[in-house]
């Protein structure tokens, strides 16, 4: 799996745990100030790298960042209700700045990805399909008449 950080309009990108473009890259370049954050940037690419069931979208306005977190299968019912949306405001960045910001998404895209893998781990519908080989049961109500 790669990141990309590159904009690449009107081309589907699969594979990928962060999609940026070209607006964020450059508030992004604007943003950070150092190579300590630079480094931790990196740290939360990589880790999202290693992320199969969960995306990061990031779009800007050329002021902040949104960050918009979405579990890949999005066919599937169960897991429509994961997806979150992170917006950056005056709070996000006089506290974690940019790359703190990213790494709350980052964190939630994680969470996220466990509950998932854990959900697909639990085979319901291999279980609740075995139901559907039984013949139909009727079920009925029964009256009792106590005899005094």
């Amino acid at each position: 799996m790669q990141v990309n950080l590159n904009n690449q309009a009107n081309k589907p990108q699969f594979g990928m745990a962060i999609h940026s473009n070209a607006n964020v890259n450059k508030l992004l370049k604007a943003k950070i100030k150092n190579a300590a954050e630079l480094d931790k940037l990196n740290k939360i690419i990589e880790q999202q790298n290693k992320n199969d069931l969960v995306d990061i979208t990031l779009l800007s306005d050329d002021k902040y960042l949104t960050a918009n977190v979405y579990p890949r299968d999005i066919t599937n019912e169960e897991f429509q209700n994961l997806g979150r949306q992170f917006t950056e405001n005056a709070f996000t960045r006089m506290f974690g700045g940019v790359v703190g910001f990213l790494k709350k998404a980052a964190d939630y895209a994680d969470k996220t990805a466990s509950q998932i893998a854990k959900r697909n781990a639990m085979n319901i519908d291999q279980i609740l399909n075995k139901m559907d080989n039984n013949k139909e049961v009727t079920v009925g109500l029964h009256h009792s008449i106590d005899k005094k």
